[in-house]
């Protein structure tokens, strides 16, 4: 289970464009595309080493109207994913 203190960092390799609707990573290693809605492109651009889980789900809930358990719950989901794709720095 991640920790809402935890800080992801994405890998510094990594190629992201912006998009109207989200963002798009493209991982040179493995030349594999991730296509990430605007949530997930939100919490990518936050995996910079300065917002903890808690900060990011805070900062998501606000424009979003969700309440922080469910803010704090898409980002875990989200991190995961990064994480499990190989796309954050190893902690």
């Amino acid at each position: 289970m991640l920790d809402e203190t935890s800080v992801p960092v994405v890998r510094e390799d990594l190629q992201y464009r912006e998009l109207d609707d989200g963002g798009v990573v493209y991982d040179t290693t493995s030349e594999r595309i991730h296509t990430l809605n605007l949530t997930a492109a939100f919490i990518w651009n936050c995996c910079d080493g300065s917002h903890t889980l808690l900060q990011i789900a805070s900062e998501l809930s606000q424009p979003a109207s969700v309440t922080l358990e469910k803010a704090l719950e898409d980002v875990r989901e989200a991190i995961t994913y990064f994480q499990k794709e190989g796309l954050l720095r190893p902690q």
